[in-house]
């Protein structure tokens, strides 16, 4: 046993199980809007707001859902993405775009995002997206 997992089993004895939500978006808005919910259900949700903070966030700590802002047509997230990826996997993650982008939606299904979603994202869209990926795996 690694010694992250043994750390992981001793907390796990310790606490009760956390469910930690990465929400990454460039904006303050949008990234309030999209953690509420989460928020409402219990989740500890951990915001960032720019694409150091978010990479900083995936290298300590182990999270059990992502929603992460495409950004422009650059697909700034995309960074974020293959951090998660290479840190998190295997992570379950959401990609919320300010426009459709044909190209960055296919990138972001082919890294394994769960969903690729247009904002505005309402909080019964969160609630849903709560349902779809999160409880049928999460026992209270």
């Amino acid at each position: 046993m690694s010694e992250r997992t043994a750390e992981k089993v001793d907390r796990g004895e310790m606490l009760p199980a956390t469910r930690k939500i990465l929400v990454f978006d460039q904006d303050g808005i949008d990234l309030a809007r999209h953690s509420e919910p989460f928020e409402a259900h219990g989740f500890e949700v951990h915001k960032c707001m720019s694409v150091e903070t978010a990479l900083r966030c995936i290298e300590r700590e182990d999270f059990d859902f992502a929603v992460v802002d495409q950004g422009s047509s650059g697909f700034e997230g995309i960074r974020v993405i293959r951090h998660l990826v290479r840190y998190n996997l295997p992570t379950p993650f959401v990609v919320i775009a300010r426009s459709g982008d044909a190209r960055c939606q296919q990138k972001a299904l082919a890294l394994g995002a769960m969903d690729y979603l247009e904002k505005p994202v309402s909080s019964a869209d969160i609630d849903s997206m709560i349902q779809r990926y999160l409880a049928s795996s999460w026992k209270p």
